[in-house]
């Protein structure tokens, strides 16, 4: 008995969407040569067993999946085969991590250079503006603890209040309600604030409360 003559695949290969249409719509106008190179061609004919097993997956048994779960619970993923795009994609993410890490780095020298009362630090200890407000005093390098706070405000009767508090709100003293746009700020407060660290000052009732004026004690 002789052996079968191998078929040879006929014409180029097709696509996978040229194979995909002549599954569905089998005995379709122009399918013919498709399926001819198919049945010859060893990857067109892989391809169309994938298409196959994808539209019609088989089910998984429990104890399979519940492995299969566990496994990922413990962080294990499959093993696959490098790929040509593996040192590209391991190149692409080195360099990624570079550039992010050289991003921090020189945000954080930065703000050591800066020093306190810089706009590089404790921007986010207020959520408002973080600016010298015009007429607002004290702001900025300080050579001894401030004796008041000073601020201008609408003139509509509305009692205000003055805030301060340091960058992590450890610290945090609130006046009590006046009319007059003139606090002082009482000498056992004032001791407790600490030089060379960075305050924050602001306005509470209306206008001003979504602003505050940093400044902070010369010294170490």
């Amino acid at each position: 008995m002789t052996e079968p003559i191998p078929l040879r695949p006929v014409g180029p290969h097709p696509s996978p969407e040229e194979i995909y249409r002549v599954r569905k719509a089998k005995g379709a106008e122009g399918s013919e040569p498709v399926l001819l190179h198919v049945a010859g061609c060893a990857l067109c004919s892989a391809e169309m067993a994938r298409q196959e097993a994808f539209d019609h997956p088989e089910p998984m048994p429990s104890a399979a999946l519940e492995a299969a779960w566990q496994r990922f619970n413990r962080g294990e993923t499959e093993i696959r085969r490098p790929s040509r795009r593996t040192p590209l994609l391991a190149l692409a993410a080195t360099l990624a991590f570079c550039i992010v890490g050289s991003g921090i780095w020189m945000m954080e020298h930065k703000e050591q250079e800066a020093g306190p009362g810089s706009p590089e630090q404790g921007v986010d200890a207020y959520r408002g503006s973080v600016e010298a407000t015009e007429g607002w005093v004290p702001s900025g390098p300080l050579a001894a603890p401030p004796a008041e706070f000073i601020f201008t405000t609408p003139d509509d009767g509305q009692p205000r209040q003055v805030k301060v508090f340091d960058a992590a709100q450890t610290y945090v003293w609130t006046s009590p309600p006046t009319r007059r746009r003139q606090v002082a700020f009482p000498e056992t407060e004032r001791q407790r604030l600490r030089p060379g660290a960075e305050y924050f000052w602001t306005v509470l009732g209306g206008e001003g409360e979504e602003r505050a004026t940093r400044f902070w004690i010369k010294g170490k």
